[in-house]
């Protein structure tokens, strides 16, 4: 007597795009970019190397959309913070905290700040950074009725994305400087120039 062996529920595409990363932000995290193979990537998600192909088109596509989603996760969640607080300054001080929160999370992650990514695609992200901070400094700058050049506002984007991976970085280097510190050093070293563009 057999058995039928029961037919395998088919994802929907979103559902399997999402496995797919799931899997590839496991893998790339423990290894990082070099050490990770498609065909461990396929087995750890349940779907075929041709299929992480056909989505992601290479081993490279698919490293920039883990890295993407996590960028827009992180977004996700400095824009939550945002929005609790209760002034601009208090703003830009809760999205720096939860930055570095974020950083100390996924201290031992080897796809951490950008890593191998390609520089166009670096670039991007951190342009889509820049452009989300500077959304958040202009609403409150208009909600205080305020006028600031745009192009100010998105200088100061720019500033705050570029200083805080750079602090990022070299924190990585120094863990025995506690994250209270750094943040402290960070908001010391910034706050001058961003009240100064902000004066205009």
């Amino acid at each position: 007597m057999t058995t039928a062996t029961p037919a395998r529920r088919r994802l929907p595409r979103g559902e399997r795009e999402e496995q797919m990363l799931d899997a590839g932000e496991r893998i790339f995290g423990m290894r990082g970019f070099r050490s990770a193979s498609m065909d461990e990537i396929a087995e750890a998600s349940g779907i075929t190397k041709a299929l992480l192909y056909q989505y992601f088109g290479s081993k490279e596509g698919l490293y920039e959309a883990c890295l993407e989603r996590g960028r827009a996760r992180l977004f996700e969640q400095l824009q939550a913070v945002a929005d609790k607080a209760s002034s601009p300054l208090r703003r830009l001080r809760a999205v720096v905290a939860a930055y570095f929160d974020y950083i100390d999370e996924h201290r031992g992650s080897a796809w951490l700040l950008y890593a191998d990514a390609s520089m166009d695609a670096v670039n991007e992200m951190r342009s889509r950074n820049a452009e989300v901070l500077a959304a958040l400094i202009m609403r409150d700058v208009n909600g205080a009725g305020g006028s600031v050049r745009a192009e100010d506002v998105e200088l100061l984007g720019h500033l705050i994305v570029g200083s805080g991976e750079q602090v990022a970085r070299w924190w990585l280097e120094h863990p025995e400087l506690s994250k209270e510190d750094v943040i402290a050093r960070f908001h010391a070293a910034t706050d001058g120039a961003i009240a100064a563009v902000l004066r205009g």
